[in-house]
């Protein structure tokens, strides 16, 4: 399926929403992000309509799109659902993933920044051949990622010694110790806010 505008244009704008070029509690609005990308106003509030729906922007008549800033219980809620979905993708893989999947997750487990940590559990859930999931996970860590990002708590080496562990487990086909080295990994950023 080929990318429209307004796909290309609502990537851009998460993109900056997640990098801290648009911050929390700032206002948006259509002209100013039509001019920023170069493109038209109809691609742009399709854009923001979409981040709307996903809960990342508030629309105010006649005033904009405020970028929503997430506080520490909907963090926290936002990791529990991360956990449930990321271990159910792990428990597939403990029954399922063959030694191309263990070799591509190895690879990407030997790295340890933030976008290696995103594309390693968006990775863990594509390999269950569920799309489904997948793109749930990816907007999971797109809103966990960001607050992760802006407490600056990302730390590189424990990111790197679990999701090692958790690919081990997993070749080893042990779902117990898989899904333990997944928590610890969330707890990472639960951590940060104390929990």
């Amino acid at each position: 399926m080929r990318e429209t505008l307004s796909d290309k244009v609502y990537r851009a704008i998460k993109d900056d929403i997640n990098n801290f070029r648009l911050n929390p509690d700032e206002f948006i609005v259509e002209r100013e992000m039509a001019e920023r990308y170069g493109v038209s106003k109809a691609p742009v509030r399709e854009a923001l309509h979409r981040l709307c729906r996903e809960g990342r922007l508030i629309s105010y008549p006649r005033k904009g799109y405020l970028i929503v800033s997430l506080n520490e219980m909907e963090f926290y809620q936002t990791q529990q659902l991360r956990l449930i979905n990321e271990g159910f993708a792990v428990r597939i893989l403990v029954r399922e993933a063959g030694p191309e999947d263990i070799k591509i997750l190895r690879a990407m487990a030997d790295k340890s920044d933030c976008v290696s940590n995103t594309e390693f559990h968006c990775k863990m859930a594509e390999l269950t051949g569920n799309k489904f999931l997948r793109d749930i996970v990816a907007n999971l860590l797109d809103i966990s990622t960001r607050t992760l990002n802006l407490k600056n708590l990302l730390n590189g080496s424990n990111l790197k010694t679990y999701h090692l562990e958790i690919v081990d487990a997993i070749e080893a086909r042990d779902e117990e110790k898989a899904l333990k080295f997944l928590e610890m990994d969330l707890k990472l950023g639960n951590s940060s806010f104390g929990k």
